[in-house]
């Protein structure tokens, strides 16, 4: 009997997503001729409709995953017809500002669970660490969280927040959303491990590491008092950076470079 890699119990497993379904039906595109995805990877750029997927979890864990996280945050998260998360920032006075950060105290808004949030987020970066996943191009790079895949995971099962672990939950910060996702990878943050993903309008950081500076410590999206959410321009560069280096490598497949000669390269 297989093993799944949350509850560590000997079950029949489910084949579960990395990135859940609805993150893909997302960044479809119903206007074009192919609506598939565009997937980038390290080798090669292609549409797809193909979604990185495995047998990992139980049907336990995967319900759990749903009830404290996924099914909040995805039907919350930018689609055409809105983006309630966003929408309940605008309508709030943020507690700080500045020119390239709007930070709100997500306790205090009745529309924002930041609790989903968290735990939706600390379950991907834990699966990114916890499984050897593959996409059209093979097996992953995935990240590795030492220690605190561990203390992560329990977490997920019902312990407490891990120590020397922060998670920031941002918002795209202006109105029109990049439809665009990508999975974990590694960021950047002083004296501290750093790494992030993008579903559509929602960035996530996470750093962990004793040398975490105590100013980021305070901004912690779970333990902070209010439990801090942002809105910040960092978003969109971050989201910048990762696609360059993406396309630094990649190689566009003939499909795709047929469509996008048709269509004039808008797509």
């Amino acid at each position: 009997m297989p093993r799944c890699k949350l509850c560590k119990q000997d079950r029949e497993l489910r084949e579960s997503h990395f990135l859940p379904a609805a993150v893909y039906a997302q960044l479809r595109n119903p206007a074009d001729q192919n609506p598939n995805p565009v997937l980038i990877t390290r080798n090669v750029s292609l549409t797809t409709s193909k979604q990185i997927k495995d047998y990992v979890l139980c049907a336990e864990c995967e319900e759990r995953f749903s009830k404290f996280g996924e099914t909040w945050v995805l039907a919350n998260m930018a689609r055409p017809e809105g983006f309630p998360i966003q929408e309940a920032l605008i309508a709030t006075k943020p507690i700080g500002s500045n020119e390239t950060i709007a930070y709100y105290s997500g306790a205090a808004i009745p529309a924002v669970d930041v609790d989903a949030l968290v735990y939706f987020a600390l379950s991907i970066f834990w699966r990114a660490s916890a499984h050897i996943w593959r996409n059209v191009s093979g097996y992953m790079e995935g990240i590795e969280l030492g220690p605190f895949e561990e203390t992560i995971r329990r977490f997920l099962l019902g312990d407490k927040f891990p120590a020397d672990t922060v998670i920031l939950v941002s918002v795209w910060p202006t109105k029109e959303v990049l439809p665009a996702a990508y999975t974990p990878r590694r960021g950047k943050a002083p004296g501290c491990h750093c790494f992030n993903f993008l579903i559509p309008g929602l960035e996530f950081k996470l750093m962990t590491g004793k040398g975490i500076p105590d100013d980021l410590r305070a901004m912690c999206s779970y333990a902070s008092p209010g439990k801090l959410i942002y809105t910040a321009m960092s978003v969109i560069s971050d989201t910048i950076e990762a696609f360059t280096k993406l396309i630094s490598t990649t190689r566009e497949s003939k499909g795709l470079k047929a469509m996008r000669e048709k269509t004039d390269g808008v797509f």
